[in-house]
């Protein structure tokens, strides 16, 4: 029986949805089925394989979506359709080597990052509330971006047409945004563009704006992510034990935050964390290592001068190619720091610093808008050093290795997936275009962009930029932007001691040593960072540099026993890339207890108060967390070491610690409402943390066994007796009451307990606890026996505590060694570090400032600063240095204006001016 015939004898309805049915059914197997790609040939093509050397004439094969030939002498099937490759160029597909492509998006399209670090907004008032780490706030390490792809994102065919085959594709919001995935960039079903996943577990240390509370700094972050780490490893091994030997033992609970993290780690997936500067790099590889994970770095902007470090840990690295620039929207009256025009000026030179340091690198798009000036922004790379081959290697099979797919991408040899891009010339000259590129095999010939003009409205018409023009017009015009001819520009050495002799002798000098008397025509001998001798008859090695300080004064450095500089807050993390911002607080004000912070982690060795202390004779400073917690984070004692990395700062052996606090700061209305609320419930606060510690033996354990000193920020009298009274019913000794304004008051009990005080030379009434202060603070309890010392809490003040130290002697008639001892030893025992620093005695450091008159006098200005026998600052030289430095400066600046110049005439179409670059 036919078909037709058996077709009429179905019933009318049921026949017309059988008709149906059959007419559609090839459409939907073929939707499903894609055919299989036809087999091509590109013939007479220069071909660079990456891999091995380029092929001038050479001929590509592809079938089934496979490269199955490459070479000179390559036959070419019958069935094959032949490309004429003569004066094309044949690379690998590129890829991109992190993206959101394919992933959903909401709101307005994010301004360039350029740190490989997600944008930092104000979170929504709406926003849920993290009350602590078990909230687990922006943690998702269980999405995969495989599983949330669309195909038909608009930007897959943008970056195809710019010749990406592939991207690394991640969800981008929260601390652990999910896991990333390795991602063909063709068509069909969201299922057929993976090539792999995951391929790496994605972390990011700015929260963003999804949730408010814990964590709210960047101490806060790196803590939770930390612990968040540590948690997962220990998940793995409950469920490794259960899983080896379950009888009698209670099942483990699953995790979904959990599981994803503890498989990256047992797995050694690669876990990637941000980090943009030198700083930030050292950071994350400690890291790292402590969390015992395959670190794969990005952002990585100021890599060119952590190149050494990341070659010695054979870290791989994603450089962002968002290169920094000054925001479009900056004040145009704002000053950009040397700093700032620095590292704007050198991030291009990053890849090639890292090639020639050996580390294996790859490339990122973060956040360029048009796909197109990606490239040109490795040709500003290619421009500041790095090779033409080593930008097409970390397109390609850099980035193939990294993601561990080098066996089937990243390189043209046969067997491989068929991903090509063919160009008209070299890959990164600038007028050069992207003919076709084939993705599994598959060929996607590029359109020429079609000419629009440009409207002549100017400003304030939607899709269209200051120049008038269609942004998708400037993503066309990406060949017409010349490259940009990068030059260094001489960098004058400001980091670093200025002398760093052996042996050094200090003549001549009225010597005030603090301990042992003034030696007047005194003299101090140095022998590898040691004081060897003090006196007034010292010989002088041959070896010696030698500093004349005839008519001036010599002391032991100056000691800040509470400061705040050198730590970054979470916003600092967008400093420099476009705009200058000052750091915000160091508090992580968002739950009474964050004994789980410390300040070691966010030291900036970078910050120049640092080298302002310095030339203000401070050598030692004790960096605290703020005040806004009963008790807040770990603190870290320092030696302005200016020019090292962050652990090189820290002061060896020096006693850990932690701040407390009480009174006004600790228990303001918060939103949302935050316990305590009262002095009273400050009280409550700390000693539930001590109960909670005797039974848990956690970070507070070391302050009950005495191994973690207690600064306690505070002013009352009653509050300051609380304390005491609470410590002492633990068995606690406070180490020292900051602030401690009213400590006059209860001085005799200070004493009695053994604290120390770090009070204000004479700060009053800034606010309704300070009211009581008086200038006669120090002296009086200096008197009734309390270890008192002047601190600064000020980056301005610390940088004449000297006299400070003075007023004391003026209003409470301290003597000359006891006004002294106010900003040396006494801040120095109080840290437990008065056997390496303090006084100027034998053995001791030789950390020392030189003074052009008496140091307790207004008109005394330190002229020389050593620590540990360098001299970091000389006023003399830091006099003669300014013009260069200005000189700098300004070569930096005008070499801004040039460039925005070169992009504006980009816009408006003009020419370049007569004696300027094109």
């Amino acid at each position: 029986m036919s078909f037709s015939h058996r077709l009429k004898q179905v019933p009318g309805m049921d026949r017309l949805f059988l008709t149906l049915v059959l007419l559609v059914a090839p459409w939907v197997g073929r939707a499903q089925q894609p055919s299989a790609p036809p087999h091509y040939a590109i013939q007479g093509a220069r071909i660079v394989t990456v891999s091995g050397r380029a092929i001038p004439n050479g001929t590509i094969v592809m079938a089934n979506g496979i490269i199955t030939a490459v070479g000179t002498d390559v036959t070419i099937p019958p069935e094959a359709w032949v490309i004429d490759g003569q004066g094309l160029t044949v690379y690998p597909g590129l890829i991109d080597g992190l993206t959101t492509l394919g992933l959903p998006t909401s709101g307005p399209p994010e301004p360039p990052r350029g740190r490989g670090q997600q944008p930092q907004g104000a979170p929504r008032p709406d926003a849920p509330f993290a009350r602590g780490p078990e909230d687990r706030p922006a943690t998702m390490p269980w999405l995969n971006a495989a599983d949330e792809l669309n195909s038909e994102d608009e930007r897959i065919e943008r970056w195809r047409n710019a010749g990406f085959t592939t991207a690394v594709t991640s969800p981008e919001r929260g601390l652990f945004p999910g896991q990333a995935a390795l991602v063909n960039l063709g068509e069909g079903r969201p299922n057929d563009l993976v090539v792999k996943t995951p391929v790496a577990l994605r972390v990011n240390f700015q929260k963003g704006e999804g949730f408010r509370g814990f964590p709210n700094s960047i101490m806060g972050v790196i803590s939770y992510v930390e612990q968040t780490f540590l948690d997962a490893a220990h998940y793995g091994q409950a469920w490794a034990t259960y899983e080896s030997s379950p009888r009698g033992l209670e099942r483990p609970d699953y995790d979904r935050a959990l599981e994803p993290i503890s498989d990256a780690l047992a797995s050694r997936r690669l876990v990637m964390l941000p980090a943009t500067w030198r700083r930030e790099m050292n950071r994350v590889l400690r890291i790292g290592e402590e969390i015992g994970a395959n670190t794969l770095v990005y952002g990585a902007h100021q890599g060119y001068e952590a190149a050494e470090t990341l070659a010695a840990r054979n870290v791989p690295v994603l450089v962002s190619l968002n290169w920094p620039k000054r925001d479009e929207d900056a004040d145009p009256d704002e000053d950009d720091p040397l700093e700032v025009l620095r590292f704007r000026d050198r991030a291009p030179t990053t890849p090639g610093t890292l090639q020639r340091a050996g580390v294996r690198f790859a490339f990122y798009s973060d956040g360029i808008e048009c796909p197109g000036d990606i490239l040109m922004h490795a040709a500003t790379a290619i421009d500041a050093g790095l090779s033409s081959d080593a930008a097409v290697r970390a397109f390609t099979l850099g980035a193939a290795e990294i993601y561990g797919v080098a066996d089937r991408l990243g390189s043209l040899e046969e067997g491989k997936i068929a991903n090509v891009t063919v160009t008209d010339g070299d890959l990164f000259d600038f007028d050069t275009k992207v003919r076709t590129v084939f993705v599994d095999g598959r060929k996607f010939d590029v359109p020429e962009p079609e000419p629009r003009e440009a409207s002549a409205a100017g400003e304030g018409m939607r899709g269209m930029d200051r120049g008038g023009m269609d942004r998708g017009r400037r993503c066309e015009m990406r060949r017409a932007r010349p490259r940009s001819g990068w030059t260094a520009t001489p960098m004058v050495a400001d980091r670093g001691p200025v002398q760093a002799p052996d042996v050094m002798v200090i003549q001549n000098a009225t010597v005030m040593t603090v301990t042992q008397g003034t030696i007047e025509n005194g003299s101090v001998l140095i022998r590898n960072g040691k004081i060897v001798e003090v006196g007034q008859n010292v010989s002088v090695p041959r070896d010696a540099t030698v500093i004349d300080a005839s008519g001036r004064f010599v002391t032991p450095g100056i000691i800040d026993a509470h400061s705040h500089i050198a730590a970054e807050s979470i916003n600092e993390g967008s400093i420099s890339v476009h705009s200058h911002i000052a750091a915000e607080s160091i508090n992580e004000g968002s739950i009474s207890v964050s004994a789980m912070v410390g300040i070691k982690e966010v030291l900036n060795p970078d910050e120049v108060s640092i080298y302002r202390a310095l030339a203000g004779g401070v050598t030692t400073v004790n960096v605290l967390h703020g005040s806004a917690n009963p008790i807040g984070g770990r603190n870290a004692v320092i030696k302005l070491r200016w020019g090292a990395d962050a652990e090189g700062l820290l002061l060896e052996g020096a006693p850990e610690g932690i701040k407390f606090a009480l009174g006004e700061n600790t228990k303001r209305e918060r939103n949302p409402p935050r316990y305590p609320s009262t002095r009273m419930g400050v009280m409550d606060v700390i000693r539930q943390a001590f109960v909670d510690a005797q039974q848990y033996q956690a970070n507070l354990a070391e302050v009950l066994d005495g191994s973690r000193l207690v600064h306690a920020h505070s002013y009352r009298g009653d509050e300051i007796l609380q304390l005491l009274r609470l410590a002492e019913e633990f068995g606690i000794t406070i180490a020292t009451f900051q602030h401690v304004l009213e400590g006059y008051r209860v001085a005799k009990e200070i004493a009695e307990h053994g604290a120390g005080a770090s009070t204000f030379s004479d700060w009053w009434a800034y606010k309704v606890e300070a009211y009581e202060a008086i200038p006669y603070n120090a002296a009086l309890m200096t008197e009734k026996g309390v270890l008192v010392s002047i601190n600064s809490d000020s980056g301005e003040e610390m940088r004449h505590l000297n006299q400070e130290a003075a007023k004391a002697q003026k209003w409470g008639g301290l003597s000359e060694t006891e006004a002294l001892k106010l900003v040396t030893l006494n801040p120095a025992t109080q840290l437990r570090v008065d056997d390496r620093v303090g006084s100027i005695e034998v053995g001791k450091d030789a950390d020392l400032v030189i003074f052009d008159g008496h140091p307790l006098s207004v008109y005394a200005v330190p002229q020389t600063t050593i620590v540990d026998g360098h001299v970091y600052f000389d006023r003399e030289h830091d006099i003669a240095r300014r013009q260069a430095l200005a000189d700098e400066k300004n070569a930096l600046l005008e070499k801004q204006r040039q460039q925005q110049r070169r992009e504006e005439r980009v816009v408006t179409h003009e020419g370049p001016s007569q004696g300027e670059d094109s």
